[in-house]
């Protein structure tokens, strides 16, 4: 077994692993390096969509691999062609999914029924990079580019079998992945991104208890946190939230992700325990009407009066826009000047201009994310704050990671007793040398590595 990282080393994200055996190579994920992205480009410099990947290929943000590509690209390198057989998307996080639109139309992409609802209202709403849909629908001379799974699902390629398991996450369809081959007894693990102090951390000790009952001798596990421990679980976010909201006079302004439905339902549950209403934006109304359909998710009705969708002024919109403006289960506010007091509103990073229609008073605005770890994020940082500045908001953050921290990284490496622990998802991989005693394996992008016997 041969395993080459292509992303996800020394990085948080940017996820892509090639694992091939004698007969069969699958990836696992393929996201966008936003770090790698970054040394390059930023703002207004780009890479040019126009040019194919050229600008991509020329700093290796992608990889340099015949086969990889959908043939309109046209790309070729030195070297015989990967025989890829599929490539297994852990979660929907861009990080992970952002270049499988980039992929051949040969090689079919598996994921959870949840994260293919998400990347199709992702790309239902947005445009993505290159105009290349994520999710392909089936025409008359092709199929999808899909194949779905749930937990207790197993696929095989070749000789390969690989079994998908539920994990907690900071966005709802997240999964870990145990791969074995039994010509070389060989059980791997693929975390994913894993945490234990979310709502659902059942989810993730799944994971854990099926990972040891295959006997997986190689785990891949994901390292964001490695080298910090916190308390803040998302019960005491909700928690947190609520009581400041009961101290608040006026408006109520919520800045939280909006495809974390965790983060969502926690102001949710903040706004019925106090009497207000939660006022979503156009583009978490699309998600939430899609995942509504999932009866595991257990999503709230629009049909709950405790839920209403704020439609900011533009001069168009969108088809996706007016298909939510003129649904009768959905209450529209089209007005900026409604009763502060009875609200709470969703309004991130990007939704500041809504701020100056709305003239909150006495308000208070909770930044629900973690701390900016870039240079351009703390750029858009320091700019949020100074609308905080400049509206006289009340702030406050309350955040619960996605990610596990050291103790709980611990925790779930010495449950799974792997032989060897391969980090990944992580700027500081070798922190896991002072929490394991098990023996590590530091790999380095491009560098294949020989598993196994």
């Amino acid at each position: 077994m041969k395993l080459t990282p292509y992303g996800g080393i020394d990085e948080i994200g940017g996820n892509c692993f090639l694992l091939e055996e004698e007969n069969a190579s699958i990836l696992l994920d393929f996201g966008r390096s936003f770090k790698n992205e970054g040394i390059y480009y930023a703002g207004y410099l780009q890479p040019r969509t126009s040019q194919g990947l050229t600008d991509f290929l020329e700093f290796n943000i992608l990889p340099k691999m015949n086969g990889l590509y959908s043939d309109d690209f046209n790309v070729s390198f030195p070297g015989d062609i990967k025989n890829i057989h599929g490539c297994f998307l852990s979660h929907a996080h861009m990080d992970h999914y952002g270049n499988i639109h980039l992929l051949s139309e040969d090689i079919p992409v598996y994921m959870g029924e949840t994260a293919k609802t998400i990347l199709t209202s992702v790309q239902e709403t947005s445009r993505p990079r290159f105009g290349r849909p994520f999710i392909r629908p089936p025409s008359d001379n092709t199929s999808s580019n899909v194949r779905t799974f749930r937990t207790g699902d197993t696929i095989q390629i070749s000789g390969l079998t690989i079994t998908p398991v539920h994990v907690d996450h900071s966005i709802p369809g997240a999964y870990g992945f145990i791969i074995e081959d039994r010509k070389e007894d060989l059980v791997i693990g693929y975390s994913g991104d894993v945490r234990l102090h979310g709502w659902r951390k059942d989810l993730t000790t799944d994971f854990i208890n099926i990972a040891k009952k295959k006997g997986v001798k190689i785990l891949l596990m994901e390292g964001t946190n490695v080298d910090e421990d916190f308390e803040l679980n998302e019960p005491q976010v909700q928690q947190d939230v609520s009581e400041t909201i009961q101290m608040t006079e006026g408006l109520a302004i919520a800045n939280y992700t909006l495809r974390d439905i965790d983060r969502f339902r926690s102001f949710y549950f903040a706004a019925t325990k106090n009497s207000r209403k939660l006022m979503i934006n156009l583009k978490q109304a699309h998600l939430l009407k899609l995942l509504q359909k999932d009866v595991h998710l257990d999503i709230p009705s629009f049909e709950d009066p405790n839920i209403e969708v704020y439609q900011r002024p533009k001069g168009r919109y969108y088809r996706w826009e007016q298909e939510i403006i003129n649904d009768p289960s959905i209450t529209i506010i089209d007005n900026p000047n409604f009763a502060q007091e009875e609200y709470i509103f969703h309004c991130d990073f990007w939704n500041l201009t809504d701020l100056i229609d709305i003239k909150p008073k006495s308000a208070t605005y909770f930044y629900s994310h973690g701390d900016p770890f870039s240079e351009e994020g703390l750029i858009d940082y320091k700019r949020m704050m100074e609308w905080v500045e400049a509206f006289k908001l009340d702030f406050h953050q309350f955040h619960a990671s996605g990610h596990a921290p050291r103790k709980d990284l611990k925790h779930i490496v010495e449950e799974i007793a792997p032989e060897i622990l391969i980090p990944i998802h992580s700027e500081h991989p070798e922190k896991y040398k002072d929490i394991v005693d098990i023996p590590l394996i530091l790999p380095s992008r491009g560098r294949s590595l020989y598993l196994g016997q």
